[in-house]
């Protein structure tokens, strides 16, 4: 009986040597992809086409409003509603008007009418009349070097479209819709090449890049970036961000997806979603101490409150958010920017200190 214990000892050790020489051993981890990552985001069939018409039509709504602002005449909401749903023609380039681009139907579904409430009332907006205490109306720095209009509650109306659209529209895209299972999983094409889009997968994961705003160069070169890249390339020097954004982030994803790495896919995602929502932050910071700093000067203080204030807000679109600090620190900022402290804007700024290990970015703001 010893010896048949013996005999089936040794063929267990036997196949179980055979098992893990072949590679079949179930509790063995996978041998990690092997495949380069290049230092740009230089692919083949990258189509950022979507991005950067989207862009176009924000810089003219920017600019009808900016316009609006130095001639002193009143801004016409019906123009800037029919360019947010792009109805009719309401740009001034003609390709803008003839594109099948909407920034309506990229943006949340849920935070259309946030957009949708500022455009109307920055109608009843005088481009003329002193902004105060539950009036809206113009501020103009010190030196009169800056102009904004502003809401009633000192919220300042171009810095809330367009920043808020950095948010509802790129960040919304970027971390809940092109780097979904739904847009990116197991079940989505990564086989079938389509000539200047590359498969299904690649695309969508172009696209999510695409809203990033950096060019496919960045960040050896950080010319022509705009957006999220820029304030990324700006704090760069304290946070690291430019690598943790492109190298580990988006092209990492690219080459991962490129080489059927999910593992890899999925790091890539992760580092995006975390370093995004940290350029936001660490950008408020800054945006809170030049508002502290140019606390006497109301157009300079609340544009910046409003900057911080929208930034923050832009958090919340991160599934992997770094608990609700964002909301704290916005709570001490207040609602009426009016009745803002420089106290608030202390804690909102320890607030954040604490919650992204920020205390070098504040120390150079």
């Amino acid at each position: 009986m010893k010896k048949i214990y013996l005999i089936l000892a040794i063929l267990s050790i036997i196949l179980l040597s055979c098992s893990e020489e072949n590679g079949t051993n179930p509790d063995k981890e996978p041998d990690p992809k092997k495949y380069d990552i290049p230092d740009t985001y230089n692919f083949d069939n990258v189509d950022l086409s979507r991005q950067l018409t989207q862009f176009e039509m924000i810089d003219e709504i920017k600019k009808t409003i900016i316009d609006a602002i130095e001639n002193k005449v009143s801004i016409n909401a019906g123009v800037l509603n029919r360019m947010y749903y792009n109805i009719g023609t309401p740009f001034n380039n003609p390709n803008l008007n003839a594109s099948e681009e909407s920034l309506y139907t990229v943006t949340d579904p849920l935070r259309t009418s946030f957009f949708e409430f500022y455009i109307a009332d920055i109608n009843n907006a005088s481009t003329t009349g002193t902004a105060a205490n539950n009036k809206k109306g113009i501020l103009t720095s010190n030196d009169n070097s800056q102009t904004i209009l502003v809401d009633s509650v000192g919220k300042e109306y171009l810095v809330m479209i367009e920043k808020g659209l950095m948010g509802a529209l790129f960040f919304y895209q970027v971390a809940q819709v092109y780097t979904s299972e739904a847009k990116i999983g197991k079940d989505v094409d990564n086989k079938e090449v389509i000539e200047g889009k590359g498969t299904q997968m690649q695309y969508n994961w172009d696209q999510a890049f695409g809203y990033f705003g950096a060019t496919i160069e960045f960040p050896k070169s950080n010319s022509n970036i705009r957006y999220v890249a820029k304030l990324s390339d700006e704090l760069d020097a304290f946070l690291n961000t430019n690598s943790l954004l492109m190298k580990e982030g988006f092209i990492k994803g690219r080459a991962a997806i490129n080489n059927d790495d999910s593992k890899g896919k999925n790091e890539a995602i992760a580092s995006i979603r975390k370093n995004w929502e940290l350029v936001l932050a660490a950008t408020a910071i800054r945006h809170l101490t030049e508002a502290k700093k140019n606390f006497e000067d109301k157009a300079l203080k609340h544009h910046n409150l409003t900057s911080a204030w929208i930034l923050l807000w832009s958090i919340q679109y991160n599934p992997q958010s770094n608990g609700y600090f964002y909301e704290n620190a916005q709570a001490e900022i207040g609602t009426n920017f009016w009745n803002t402290t420089i106290d608030g804007i202390d804690k909102a700024i320890d607030i954040l200190v604490n919650a992204y290990n920020l205390q070098e970015v504040k120390n150079a703001s």
